[in-house]
């Protein structure tokens, strides 16, 4: 029996171990952590860390297998208990280096499905903070109109400073129209808040006369990515823009890129993250189980 444990923040030394340097965002034990309420699980297979996606309506499915370990062994192992529980063995969102390296160790056993709406979009760091070139004239135009505007003072965040974040969140979802995911993002936004003291995140806050009015928090995730797990501010004209520039200036100077995740499908939201035109889209992937092993 293939052991699945919960994703606790006791479980984040396991996954240090088996996961390092890794860009893509569902590879990130505080993105898992954050969203383990929707049925994440993990396990450690042929000495390679395994994610489990499961829900009420979705049937079981496993991430790639990562880490040092056996990962042709632990693929086999994988499939074989899927198989037991009737269904096809799928493998959840592969970078391509991982679909590179599944299809040299089984050619031809699966085939790979991309999936838009889980790509991570990764910007050039230097661009979001200055907002340089013609493509971002717009938004530089609002990040101008804010500075003139309103006068603010960044901070970087510490842990006394959560409570005023998960208020000031509850307050940006009740001006939202389309509230389908809102549900899931608090429990999520509400875990990375709850411990944001003992995971690897910093994060930044832009006060108006005392009153926090939008927050952000990330993590590097390697030598030249930092990771953005979350961001919200108020309805102010460039306010996103400021956050955005003033996070990634004060906490990762230096850093040449950001990953800002996906955009889940939300036509506004994929709207929004391709108008800060991204270098380029860390594409992912599907492997469904087509020819045995």
């Amino acid at each position: 029996m293939m052991e699945r444990k919960q994703i606790t923040i006791e479980a984040q030394p396991e996954f240090s171990e088996h996961i390092q340097n890794q860009v893509n965002s569902t590879y990130n034990f505080t993105n898992m952590f954050m969203w383990s309420g929707g049925g994440i699980t993990y396990g450690v297979v042929e000495g390679c860390l395994v994610l489990f996606f499961q829900g009420e309506k979705r049937p079981v499915s496993v991430s790639y297998p990562v880490g040092s370990g056996d990962r042709r062994e632990a693929v086999r192992k994988l499939c074989d208990y899927i198989r037991e529980e009737g269904l096809t063995p799928v493998f959840r969102n592969l970078s391509e280096e991982m679909v590179e390296e599944l299809q040299g160790l089984f050619p031809g056993s699966f085939e790979f499905i991309e999936d838009r709406n889980d790509a991570d979009y990764i910007y050039e760091t230097d661009k979001l903070i200055h907002l340089s070139g013609k493509s971002l004239h717009g938004k530089r135009n609002h990040f101008n109109y804010f500075k003139k505007t309103y006068a603010y003072e960044y901070k970087s965040l510490t842990e006394a400073d959560m409570p005023e974040c998960l208020a000031l969140y509850d307050r940006w979802v009740a001006e939202k129209e389309d509230l389908r995911w809102s549900g899931g993002s608090r429990e999520a936004t509400k875990r990375l808040l709850e411990n944001f003291a003992v995971l690897p995140v910093r994060g930044g806050g832009i006060y108006m006369d005392g009153e926090l009015v939008a927050f952000t928090i990330g993590e590097l995730v390697s030598a030249d990515t930092v990771l953005v797990h979350v961001e919200f501010a108020a309805d102010y004209r460039g306010l996103f823009n400021v956050i955005n520039s003033e996070f990634l200036s004060h906490e990762w100077a230096g850093i040449p890129y950001a990953n800002r995740e996906e955009d889940m499908g939300l036509a506004g939201l994929r709207q929004a993250k391709l108008a800060y035109r991204p270098v380029r889209l860390l594409e992912k992937f599907n492997a469904v189980q087509v020819k045995p092993l």
